[in-house]
């Protein structure tokens, strides 16, 4: 994705993510319903908020915009549940989306999914003007799945800062939020299935793959992961950020808002003086400029026109001459590409994404394959970041349903 200035880039980014979403408010007024007793372990329920229904025929409209003509079959209700989970060992609420689709006697499994960068508490998957979930509940709701999105840690309720492309925090709130919709679903006698599908875009994919793999490690009971879906996905940190780095590249508007964004993430959730990370000006306003409250454009505003003036000299030295930082240490911690899928995998990429090199897609398949894993790559051909996006989602529908059908 390209533009000639930052403000333009991650505004069309917007633009075209609630497009995909049909960014509206509920259609009803919330309902709320605070669980009795609620305590703080992992998983439990704090409040459920109804947010409204959507009809068949506005969900087959969304669904039509992606190619592949998808059919749709149902409405559907849509849900914000908030949750417990943790944070570095600290209990700390939570929120996501669950999409039910209406009148079903039966739930042909549950689709999570993982969303991608997004800078806006205001655009979470639980909030009102959504920018992820509509697109969701369309193919998937609308189709028999039950449907979860985290908002992630630092969006929806959550008041933390956000722990971008951070795996463990991603993982724990997914994973909390399971056990949370199993709560929820089963205490109304709504059908519930233990068939798990995931599936995720641009951070999101990383978070799938993060997922995938501690589901393997640690089962979870209620659920049984069938298969995932990433999208465009980070896999090789450290490959990315050196990339979005390099001369021919840290000036592109796009990549200075991901460097800042991740940077500032990193620095906060290893508790880096941001004084020792950050040249003084950027130390100072980076907190607030991505702190989820202020309009994009006071966002883009306030950023660089180089990547490489966020950092200190001593940082950006280390960096450009390639000697080890803390940096590096805490990116190789949350890489996502060096580990084998036991249940399937499907990796998607586009050759023309400028958001996420297709190098790191490639990174992942030939280490889970030279390995034994169970991984395939689908190149959707010359198309950048978002309609890689946008292509995924006819074939992943098809293949959820065949996974799910091999079961009966």
């Amino acid at each position: 994705m390209e533009s000639s200035t930052f403000r333009t880039t991650l505004l069309q980014a917007a633009v075209v993510a609630c497009s995909l979403a049909a960014c509206r408010a509920a259609p009803h007024a919330p309902n709320s319903s605070t669980a009795a007793n609620s305590v703080h372990t992992r998983g439990a329920v704090e409040r459920v908020v109804a947010l409204g229904s959507m009809r068949q025929a506005e969900l087959q409209k969304l669904a039509a915009e992606f190619p592949g003509d998808i059919n749709v079959a149902n409405d559907a209700e849509l849900f914000r549940i908030e949750y417990w989970t943790e944070l570095k060992g600290h209990a700390t609420l939570a929120s996501g989306l669950l999409s039910l689709p209406s009148n079903a006697a039966s739930s042909r499994g549950v689709v999570m999914y993982m969303h991608g960068t997004n800078f806006s508490r205001e655009l979470s998957p639980s909030s009102p003007n959504r920018a992820d979930g509509n697109q969701e509940t369309a193919v998937f709701a609308g189709n028999g799945y039950t449907v979860l999105l985290p908002d992630y840690i630092g969006l929806g309720v959550s008041t933390e800062a956000q722990a971008y492309v951070v795996a463990k925090p991603q993982v724990d709130a997914s994973v909390d939020l399971l056990r949370a919709a199993q709560v929820v679903v089963q205490e109304r006698k709504w059908p519930w299935s233990p068939k798990l599908f995931l599936m995720g875009f641009s951070q999101g994919g990383q978070s799938v793959a993060a997922l995938h793999r501690e589901l393997e490690r640690a089962p979870m009971a209620g659920v049984t992961l069938k298969g995932s879906v990433a999208i465009a996905g980070p896999y090789d940190l450290s490959l990315v950020l050196r990339t979005k780095l390099s001369p021919s590249e840290a000036m592109k508007p796009i990549n200075i808002g991901y460097i800042g964004f991740a940077a500032l993430a990193y620095a906060t959730y290893y508790e880096r003086a941001l004084a020792d990370v950050f040249a003084d000006q950027y130390a100072k306003s980076l907190p607030t400029l991505f702190s989820g409250k202020l309009p994009i454009e006071t966002v883009f505003a306030g950023l660089p026109d180089d990547a490489r003036k966020y950092f200190t000299p001593a940082l950006a030295n280390a960096i450009a001459t390639k000697q080890p930082t803390w940096l590096d240490a805490a990116l190789d911690e949350n890489q996502t590409y060096q580990w084998v899928p036991k249940a399937p995998m499907q990796l998607y990429f586009g050759t023309a994404d400028e958001d996420v090199p297709a190098a790191a897609t490639q990174a992942f398949y030939d280490y889970a394959s030279s390995h034994g894993g169970h991984v395939t790559t689908h190149n959707v051909g010359p198309v950048d970041h978002m309609a890689t996006s946008a292509a995924a989602y006819a074939p992943t529908l098809r293949w959820f349903d065949t996974l799910g059908n091999a079961d009966n």
